[in-house]
């Protein structure tokens, strides 16, 4: 286990040393550029081979690893001026970050049940030779329709090693908080942070959890025997993850291989508005990360967008305004922009969600979903608008004393008529914070003031707004809020340490009281997993240890069947165990999660996956190998699996013709895989 994991991060490390002497010759300091190297490093290799790869190119990951070549040749010149000592910070960032997860998932091992298996077939697709955009594992003869470029710049890593899709899979989520973690640490010291409040925006970001774990603790709950599922439904019939809970669960989907890209696309957004010299390379570089970013989660574009204009403009005299000499920040960004869609533009003609359009919110968040969901990482803005209120009149009220009194008064109206308590705290905070960046005052908090509000507006977006999608009445707003919180929870993580920061030089205890229940917010939950690990046995890395026997040899055995082969395997439930050999293997089957599919493609592919469960049926129950050979090559099949749930779903004597209906090609325990090639 532990030579696998130090394999992986020495090779993910060397982009990172490329990367940095790139950085390095842009302007960007030693430590903060070894922070977001790994990132920066692999997306440009990746996204060049990923345009090879739409050109025809059936092995393109071997194109990004030679993109490396020129890069180090460029980049070498910085990478001598860097002092090694400026990394160490850094580093151990990362490196404590990765350590820590991967310990608390030690009981989370196994790549099953919740989303992981569609992720995981996803991820072994991409590891097999073929075209871009990739074949959909789950409806054979058709390409994905979901955004997976998240997983791309990880490939690279694992063709070097050659390491199995189940097991990159489970060391990419330490890989993740490392890179999260680190990018968090150069973004909060990039918009005013000290060094304590980076290695506290990098905690947050990977481990912040909520009161939840409080509330249940003072229900009686036993510290071992917290659950974190429910905090992460605090707000009824929605999701509501945190990092912690993210994390731990180790869901791969586009929310979770986003957060690196979000935060090192910000970063360098602050560095193209500070930048002196080399701003057309910054720019470029600027714009495959942002552009990397909406590919691997499009609900991410314009809230990133916003996010990069705002830490870019917002200088020493506030919001550059769009004239004279300002104009030309303003058009950085917009070119920038332009620039991140035009080069993804092949994803973007190949994606085609069901759009329904939006809808308003009929009823918002409640009081105490708020406080037990967001009520940790809210407190430091509230804390500084607490402040600028009191001391500054942040917006135009009296400087007396009575004015923190009104205008606490104002939101608690506010929050009575509108019923959206939620949308009232939000929208005050962040009316006091763009004011007070609008009229230049605190210069050197201005950057993290216009960041806080790129959180604040998505709160405010999904107590107004919903996206129509297909989960029915009851969760008509689950996705939106999702979406939006989760994003909204990264950046506040970011955010808040430096918030507390600036309140410390003004209101010490204040800030350390904060400071304190921010971190203790999610402690409970902290503890719980750490115990439970403490409690797992080291398995390894490998993700595939809980199928039935036989089961890992033969989606091992399955990875190495050339190029256009397709399964036939049985077809359950989503969220089960059916579609396990496609997930492990990479190797599509005619029909996975069909409930997957139609998420994806919208009702219109109801008719064809429902013609195929109807012939995966009739293959495994017609007891007449002729037929069941003829229904596999009517479906384009290579291979039948007959195995767990083969056997659980259909009849003896229909998986007995089955055997006979071609030439076992592997057999091991419980598994048996016939191939039915002409």
């Amino acid at each position: 286990m532990i030579w696998q994991a130090l394999a992986w991060y020495a090779v993910v490390a060397v982009a990172g040393v490329v990367m940095t002497g790139v950085l390095r010759r842009l302007g960007v300091g030693s430590g903060a550029g070894w922070a977001v190297a790994r990132v920066a490093g692999w997306t440009l290799p990746a996204y060049v081979a990923w345009i090879a790869g739409w050109l025809g190119l059936t092995h393109w990951w071997w194109v990004g690893l030679a993109v490396l070549i020129p890069l180090a040749w460029w980049g070498w010149r910085g990478l001598v001026e860097v002092k090694p000592r400026a990394l160490v910070e850094a580093e151990l960032v990362g490196l404590a970050a990765f350590c820590l997860l991967a310990f608390l998932r030690l009981s989370a091992m196994a790549v099953t049940a919740t989303e992981k298996p569609m992720d995981l077939a996803i991820l072994a697709t991409l590891l097999r030779p073929g075209t871009i955009p990739p074949v959909d594992p789950w409806l054979a003869g058709q390409s994905i329709p979901y955004y997976y470029f998240g997983f791309v710049p990880w490939l690279l890593p694992a063709k070097l090693l050659g390491f199995a899709p189940d097991v990159v899979f489970n060391l990419l989520l330490p890989t993740l908080a490392a890179v999260s973690a680190q990018g968090a640490w150069a973004l909060a010291r990039a918009v005013g942070g000290s060094r304590r409040t980076g290695v506290m925006a990098a905690f947050l970001v990977v481990f912040a959890g909520t009161f939840d774990g409080w509330r249940q603790l003072f229900a009686g709950t036993p510290l071992s025997g917290l659950d974190l599922w429910p905090s992460s439904r605090a707000i009824q019939g929605t999701i509501t993850e945190f990092p912690l809970f993210t994390f731990h669960l180790g869901d791969l989907h586009p929310h979770l291989l986003c957060m690196p890209f979000v935060l090192v696309a910000i970063f360098l957004g602050r560095v193209l508005g500070t930048v002196k010299g080399r701003w057309l390379p910054t720019i470029v570089l600027c714009a495959v990360l942002y552009g990397a970013a909406a590919a691997s989660n499009p609900w991410c574009a314009v809230p990133l967008g916003l996010a990069i204009l705002l830490v870019a403009v917002a200088d020493e005299a506030g919001f550059v305004r769009p004239v004279g000499p300002g104009l030309w920040r303003w058009v950085r960004v917009a070119v920038l922009g332009v620039a991140g869609w035009l080069l993804f533009l092949p994803f973007w003609l190949n994606f085609h969600p069901p759009t329904q359009g939006f809808g308003w919110v009929t009823s918002g968040t409640r009081v105490d979903e708020m406080l037990l969901f967001l009520g940790g990482v809210l407190i430091p803005s509230v804390l500084v608008t607490w402040e600028l209120s009191w001391r500054w009149g942040g917006v135009e009220l009296a400087r007396r004393q009575f004015s923190r009194g009104v205008w606490l008064a104002g939101l608690v109206l506010l929050a009575i008529l509108s019923r959206r308590p939620l949308l009232a705290l939000v929208l005050g905070v962040g009316t006091v914070l763009t004011v007070t960046v609008w009229r230049g005052t605190f210069r050197r908090a201005r950057p993290v003031f216009a960041l806080t509000l790129v959180p604040l507006a998505l709160l405010a977006f999904m107590e107004l707004l919903y996206f129509k999608d297909p989960y029915g009445a009851e969760f008509y707003r689950m996705n939106t809020v999702f979406k939006a919180s989760h994003l909204a929870f990264l950046l506040l993580a970011v955010v808040a340490p430096v918030l507390l920061g600036w309140l410390r030089r003004r209101r010490a205890v204040l800030a350390y009281a904060g400071a304190v229940l921010v971190l203790l917010a999610g402690l409970p939950q902290l503890v719980t997993l750490g115990g439970r690990a403490l409690a797992s046995p080291v398995a390894g890395w490998g993700g595939l240890g809980w199928m039935a026997s036989g089961e890992p040899a033969a989606a091992s055995w399955l990875r190495k069947q050339r190029p256009g082969s397709v399964l036939v395997e049985g077809v359950g439930d989503a969220y089960s165990d059916a579609a396990r050999m496609s997930s492990a293997s990479g190797v599509p089957a005619v029909l996975g999660w069909e409930n997957h599919e139609g998420v994806w493609r919208g009702g219109n592919i109801g008719e064809e996956t429902d013609r195929r469960k109807v012939e995966i049926e009739r293959l495994y129950k017609c007891g007449d190998p002729g037929e069941a050979r003829r229904i596999a090559q009517k479906l384009g099949a290579s291979f039948i699996v007959v195995g767990s749930v083969e056997r659980r779903l259909y009849p003896e004597a229909g998986l007995e013709a089955v055997a006979r209906s071609g030439k076992v090609a592997f057999q091991a325990g419980e598994c048996v895989v016939v191939s039915v090639r002409e």
